[in-house]
């Protein structure tokens, strides 16, 4: 079952949440805007490639492009589709608020950024 809604009012306005559909509405628009091949190109250097990682010398030997570190944080902000995007940030609005509204905002974005 999906949920609608839920029937926990929040008890302050959900800064940190706003900020986080924002940015990931901002980086879906940039994404529409782009051709397949950029669009391959740009998940591939700010999505996370295990192989990367895991084995550094062969991905870069095959081509795949070192994101470096940042790729961690970057690619919670990155989506495949539109039922992709709209389903997480339904799931994000429904209960973001709350959660946020028991850490605070900046606590919420940290634990955001790290739990992604």
């Amino acid at each position: 079952m999906i949920p609608l809604k839920d029937s926990i009012p929040s008890q302050r306005t959900p800064y940190g949440m706003y900020a986080i559909l924002a940015m990931t509405a901002l980086v879906f628009i940039y994404q529409l805007g782009m051709s397949n091949l950029e669009e391959n190109i740009f998940m591939m250097v700010r999505g996370v490639v295990p192989a990367r990682f895991t084995h550094p010398i062969w991905a870069h030997q095959v081509g795949f492009p070192g994101g470096g570190i940042f790729s961690f944080v970057t690619y919670m902000f990155l989506h495949s589709g539109w039922l992709h995007i709209l389903g997480n940030m339904w799931m994000l609005w429904i209960f973001g608020d709350n959660v946020e509204d028991v850490m605070g905002s900046f606590r919420f974005v940290l634990f955001y950024l790290v739990c992604g």
